[in-house]
């Protein structure tokens, strides 16, 4: 405006008689103006520099979210090290996250990460550590929208936007590759999901650090050899945490995952040195630009006042000696209309308008220089415009330019290779209708001057990807050429299929298509939050074992595969459907009272059909309401469960429903296994001997032990009632091997006497012959007591396809070849095969005492005579169990049974007492 004030509206003006105070009021009205722009610049500048600062002080919240990120990591990774004191790393992994958590709360700004961010720590202090959680990705979100919200401040944009962008992704993967490792630590095992993981790990983390190695390397210059020995260490030790990663895929030991932690501790340890000295280097450096500008801005206003009020002052003073040659005052005036600072000619020094010359020259000196000053601003601004838009041209990712209207201008060559076309698109036609709209609040906080991070799903002509977009805002909002913000977006495509997939097999069965034991916990969850009442059943199919040596492990999984499509249209639109064991399939009803439970188990059951041959399954059901019965996940799991176990026990196998009671019976059991275990350990157990007679000649042939428990406070517990729990504990094991030495014990204790000749039987439970411990015991004892096998007799309990078991035949194999006497007990009651019962490398058969005492005795007796002549006809011996009249024993002796057992001749008794009936015994024999 100053450079259009017209020369010959001067010169007209000093040629009127009113020359000296339009003169005056020209001086007053430019000095004016002066001040007006000096302050206009002043401000401009102080919010320049006061940005600098901000910028500066918003970077500090990235230090303690890095701690928290870091602390938290180390919390996963001391459950790798047995010998760290996990409570230490947990406390401080509370006191991070907790500091973090108030410092959010104070900031002023809410913003989408923000809140994420503050919602994750909010789950990670309610739910714990162990939960489903995701505040590294939360985490990550938030020092992008914070650090890059910063970096267009930056002299190193381009640099330090790649720097900080692989720092934060490997970062974030670090911390998800802990808690990975940490899961899979639990078992001793590694699951076929959790070493998937890990060896999506194993390719993902050096293709991050190959690309953090090269965004460091830019940064670093070839003089600091520190900086590059930190690069080259970090270069190392991932390597080593690869090797080990390898390590621990092919041998799950203790070694390997210390080894895991130790070096992931130390990369992060020089990971995180160089992140905060980056840090430090973009505070400092926009914390010295920022009081730099300010300070000069204060002595820049200050300056020009000063020397406009003495202009003003020395120009009243020498209006004076204002005379005459105003064409030196034209020419001087068409020279700042010409946009020079002063003019070429001379003035003499006796004129007397010389001074005003001077005053006039000085004065449009300053003016010229507070607008060059704002031309030079707008210059950097157009610099630091040009080189954004160089980096962005030059990068291998989609870069795309938009308008405040969100209409799409221009894009990079990466981004027409992807759209196949080079205008015509809009933001609607780019980004998949399920993330617009967040995408739109997104792109408008951006406009509003604050850099946001997207995910989304964007389309690129027939291609669905996945991207992570940086918005990046032009500082002046929308320059010359229409553009006021920038989109950087990195396809995650893959990494978001691998995620999916990994996701797939972490919550879906892979066999069936059901839901699994981990996503159908998250179902109930959801169900159990929801106001609307349900149910859960549980079904598991019996003998299924069975199913699979007869038919094969072909014809299992198929069965388990109609089952469950069975299921998937039974409870269409009505339940959740789930495989959440081997044979245990789960559905969780979305009402009560909708299904026929009696009708759900026979289209289960009807009859499967495998490779043209029909096969019969036969199933446990139990059912529980909630939330009724239980509001929670896992005591609804704990009902439903306890409600399976007294289904199985039922013959017909008929569905049902949990009671109260059943949780008071189930805990009954819990202590009673408790003190079972005490019980071993106390020599509480005690065997007691029951004779066996030979008919025929009526003389004591062997006896068999039948173990007892004396509880301090109970009294004798019945073998029915902690048999069973000892089974479903594993107990059965030591106390079979507890059974074996004592019985061994005292056979070598009678060894010298008069029961030396006799053979004592001890039992043993199937569970025992499957896991093959007690048969490699028995050899032992064999070895350290040779011929003891001469001596004892095992008896095995007949149950239900117990024999269909291939490791229980082969275990009874290995037995019979080392000399040891084999018995069936309680024959007649388990429905054996009799294809099995002619292989079995048996002596005797045991009838059982139903069969000889109980209410249907009497009608039993051809059913008896038929098993003593199939035990014959297979060459086995027969002892028949119950005798408790002489008449029984007489009428078993004329069906050729050899042995009797029973109350008749002696109860079960202690060992010494067993001595002494003896004697008693062999005394009535010899006076009879």
């Amino acid at each position: 405006m100053l450079r259009r004030l017209s020369p010959v509206f001067i010169e007209e003006a000093f040629r009127r008689r009113s020359y000296y105070k339009t003169f005056s009021w020209m001086i007053a009205v430019i000095g004016l103006l002066a001040i007006i722009v000096a302050l206009h610049q002043l401000n401009k500048t102080l919010e320049e520099g006061k940005r600098f600062e901000e910028a500066a002080k918003a970077i500090d919240i990235v230090i303690p979210a890095n701690h928290a990120t870091q602390d938290l990591t180390s919390y996963y990774l001391a459950s790798l090290e047995k010998q760290v004191e996990e409570p230490q790393v947990t406390k401080q992994a509370e006191t991070s996250l907790f500091h973090l958590y108030e410092q959010l709360k104070e900031e002023q700004a809410i913003g989408p990460a923000r809140k994420e961010l503050l919602e994750e720590l909010t789950k990670l202090e309610r739910q714990g550590y162990e939960s489903n959680h995701r505040f590294f990705t939360a985490s990550t979100n938030f020092k992008s929208e914070v650090i890059f919200n910063q970096l267009v401040l930056s002299k190193e944009t381009g640099s330090y936007y790649d720097v900080f962008s692989h720092l934060i992704m490997m970062e974030e993967q670090l911390g998800k590759s802990a808690q990975i490792l940490r899961e899979a630590r639990r078992d001793n095992e590694i699951s076929s999901i959790d070493r998937l993981r890990i060896q999506q790990m194993r390719i993902d983390l050096p293709i991050r650090q190959q690309s953090l190695m090269n965004a460091l390397y830019e940064v670093v210059s070839l003089q600091d050899d520190t900086g590059r020995q930190e690069i080259a260490n970090m270069r190392s030790q991932m390597r080593n945490y690869t090797e080990t990663l390898d390590e621990l895929l092919s041998t799950s030991n203790d070694q390997n995952y210390a080894k895991l932690a130790n070096q992931s501790k130390q990369y992060e340890t020089s990971m995180y040195q160089i992140y905060d000295q980056k840090l430090k280097q973009v505070q400092q450096e926009m914390q010295h630009r920022g009081s730099q500008i300010i300070q000069n801005a204060w002595l820049l206003f200050a300056t020009i006042i000063l020397v406009i009020a003495a202009l003003l002052i020395l120009n009243w003073l020498l209006l004076r000696a204002f005379r005459k040659d105003i064409s030196l005052l034209q020419n001087e005036a068409n020279t700042f209309a010409e946009d020079r600072r002063q003019s070429g000619y001379h003035v003499h020094e006796r004129n007397d308008f010389k001074p005003v010359v001077q005053a006039f020259r000085t004065m449009t000196a300053i003016i010229a220089g507070l607008l060059d000053h704002s031309d030079a601003n707008t210059k950097e601004i157009k610099q630091k415009k040009a080189e954004i838009e160089s980096l962005f041209s030059q990068n291998t990712d989609p870069i795309l330019a938009l308008s405040s209207d969100y209409t799409i201008l221009n894009g990079n060559d990466r981004f027409r290779q992807l759209t196949h076309a080079t205008s015509g698109w809009t933001i609607e036609e780019l980004v998949h209708p399920a993330d617009l709209n967040r995408m739109r609040r997104a792109l408008q906080q951006a406009i509003e001057g604050n850099s946001q991070t997207i995910r989304c799903k964007m389309l690129f002509d027939e291609d669905i990807l996945n991207m992570f977009v940086n918005i990046i805002h032009v500082p002046n909002k929308e320059d010359e050429t229409g553009v006021a913000l920038y989109l950087s977006c990195h396809d995650e495509t893959d990494q978001f299929r691998r995620e999916e997939r990994i996701t797939q097999l972490a919550l879906f069965d892979m066999l069936t298509g059901l839901l699994n034991r981990n996503g159908f916990e998250q179902k109930m969850q959801d169900a159990l939050r929801a106001p609307q009442t349900g149910e859960l059943v549980t079904i598991s199919i019996r003998q299924f074992r069975r199913i699979n040596d007869i038919y094969g492990h072909g014809a299992g999984d198929q069965i388990l595969k109609d089952l469950a499509n069975r299921l998937k249209h039974h409870f269409i639109g009505t339940g959740q459907a789930a495989r959440i064991g081997g044979d245990e399939f789960a559905v969780l009803v979305a009402q009560q009272d909708i299904v026929d439970y009696e009708k759900l188990k026979q289209v289960i059951e009807h009859v499967y059909e495998i490779n043209g041959e029909f096969v019969n399954v036969s199933i446990s059901m139990s059912m529980v309401r909630y939330p009724d019965d239980a509001v929670a996940v896992t005591s609804l799991l704990s009902s439903v469960d306890i409600a399976m176990q007294h289904a199985k026990q039922q013959t017909e196998g008929g569905p049902v429903w949990f009671e109260p009671w059943m949780s008071a019976e189930y805990l009954e059991s819990v202590v009673l296994e408790g003190e079972l275990r005490d019980a071993i350990e106390k020599n509480e157990l005690q065997l007691f001997y029951q004779p066996q007679i030979n008919l025929a000649t009526r003389q004591v042939d062997g006896c068999e032990a039948l173990l007892r428990w004396f509880h301090p406070e109970r009294g004798m517990i019945s073998p029915a009632v902690f048999i069973p729990i000892a089974e479903r504990s594993m107990l059965i094991e030591e106390i079979g091997m507890w059974v074996v030495a004592e019985t061994v014990r005292q056979v070598e204790a009678w060894k010298e006497t008069e029961l030396g000749s006799l053979r004592v039987s001890a039992n043993l439970s199937v569970k025992e012959l499957v896991s093959g411990r007690i048969v490699d015991y028995l050899t032992g004892v064999r070895e350290i007591h040779p011929g003891i096998e001469d001596r004892m007799e095992l008896e095995i309990t007949e149950s239900f396809g117990v024999f269909s078991d291939g490791r229980v035949f082969e275990a009874l194999q290995k037995l019979h070849q080392m000399g040891y006497r084999l018995a069936i007990d309680d024959f007649g009651t388990g429905y054996s095969s009799l294809s099995y019962l002619s292989r079995l490398p048996i002596q005797r058969l045991k009838i059982d005492r139903s069969f000889i005492s109980g209410p249907d005795a009497c009608s039993n007796a051809p059913l008896i005579e038929t098993i003593i002549k199939l035990a014959h006809t297979l060459k086995y011996d027969v002892v028949a169990e119950g005798i408790e009249e002489l008449e029984q024993a007489n009428h078993l002796q004329q069906l050729d049974c050899e042995y009797a057992q029973g109350f008749y001749y002696s109860r079960p008794i202690p060992a010494d007492e067993f001595r002494v009936w003896y004697g008693k015994y062999h005394e009535t024999l010899l006076s009879e």
